[in-house]
């Protein structure tokens, strides 16, 4: 695996295929979602159904997971769009459609993963919603983060 790092400026890129990392606010917020996850399976398997319930949870965390990672590298693409067509002015229309249909695509096998979880798994749907909101979670906390240090 590869990395770089430039002095300063915050840029690193990694060859684990995410692309360029911008923001090191985004890192923290990735942090602070796997940490809320683990709090809430935590939560789930100590008040409710053990395991069953930490599990849902852990599933539900890792569609959030697999969702922003298909979001991040749609942004990702986009952002390198422009450039790419400013280095070759003819730009093809089927890459765009490929784009959207890769983008589908990824939502629609999210959907078949979240359904086998919850019909033949037969993991606990609340316990999954959750799970998937830890990173919602996590961006709360940062937005807190935010304005304390404004403040």
């Amino acid at each position: 695996m590869r990395r770089l790092r430039a002095q300063g400026s915050g840029l690193k890129a990694q060859g684990s295929g995410l692309g360029i990392e911008r923001d090191p606010q985004l890192r923290r917020i990735e942090r602070t979602g796997v940490i809320a996850c683990a709090a809430i399976a935590l939560v789930g398997a100590v008040t409710d159904n053990g395991w069953r319930s930490a599990a849902a949870v852990v599933g539900g965390g890792a569609l959030i997971a697999m969702s922003y990672g298909a979001l991040r590298a749609a942004v990702d693409a986009a952002m390198q769009l422009p450039a790419a067509a400013a280095d070759q002015p003819d730009h093809r229309r089927a890459s765009r459609w490929w784009r959207l249909v890769k983008y589908i695509t990824r939502y629609a096998i999210l959907a078949g993963i979240a359904y086998v979880m919850m019909v033949r798994l037969r993991a606990q749907p609340m316990w999954m919603l959750a799970g998937a909101t830890s990173l919602v979670a996590a961006v709360m906390v940062e937005a807190v983060r935010q304005f304390r240090t404004r403040c």
